[in-house]
């Protein structure tokens, strides 16, 4: 799957992948720190890209759209993302990388060339990019499916772009969960899950304020 011509909600043709998530949803908290990031590179051997990173500092622990987590330096409110890719490497230890991963394999710092998980979501969707020490981290693509036995998709986009487009592009099957469009939101890890209908709909209100 690569990526297709889509029309978006309206947005400022400079505004960068970020500002146009920051923009959706409304978000205007501060920024996080962005402390530990040093401590997972350098046990990857490899610099993560630079807008996960920074969407990781703009945006507390949380979900976007109370349904796409990503992977963090540490375990307080989120799935830390070298413990999930030390659980793929014991996975593949034990199972075979060829029978979860296929046609891909996990990433190892002496091979080069090989999958990082950077996110989840709350219906078992598995978010990766395609690590390559021999490329530009700001230019692996990033390799997605919907759950453990969907197919594999390549999508030659950043990680913003995809966030982007899974929270707000109608037409980005399989992964949109903008279908039917509403006003995407993001769920800190302290704020209430929306429990009710009444709860949704007032979140993702396309007239909400802010």
């Amino acid at each position: 799957m690569s990526a297709h011509a889509v029309t978006l909600p309206a947005v400022n043709a400079q505004q960068t992948w970020i500002d146009r998530i920051i923009a959706v949803t409304g978000w205007c908290h501060d920024p996080e720190g962005d402390a530990g990031w040093e401590e997972v590179e350098a046990e990857l051997g490899v610099v993560l890209p630079s807008d996960f990173t920074e969407l990781c500092r703009r945006f507390a622990p949380g979900a976007f759209y109370a349904y796409l987590d990503l992977l963090r330096p540490a375990d307080d409110h989120a799935q830390p993302l070298l413990g999930t890719w030390a659980d793929c490497r014991q996975w593949a230890a034990w199972q075979g990388p060829a029978q979860l991963w296929a046609p891909y394999e996990l990433y190892e710092p002496d091979k080069g060339l090989g999958l990082i998980q950077w996110g989840s979501d709350q219906t078992e969707g598995e978010y990766y990019w395609l690590a390559d020490r021999s490329m530009e981290p700001d230019r692996w693509p990033v390799v997605a499916r919907r759950d453990g036995v969907a197919p594999w998709h390549q999508l030659d986009m950043s990680t913003a772009e995809f966030v982007y487009r899974v929270i707000a592009d109608p037409a980005f099957k399989p992964f949109t969960v903008a279908d039917p469009p509403r006003r995407p939101f993001y769920l800190p890890h302290w704020g209430p899950f929306p429990m009710s209908a009444e709860d949704w709909n007032a979140l993702t209100d396309p007239n909400r304020a802010g």
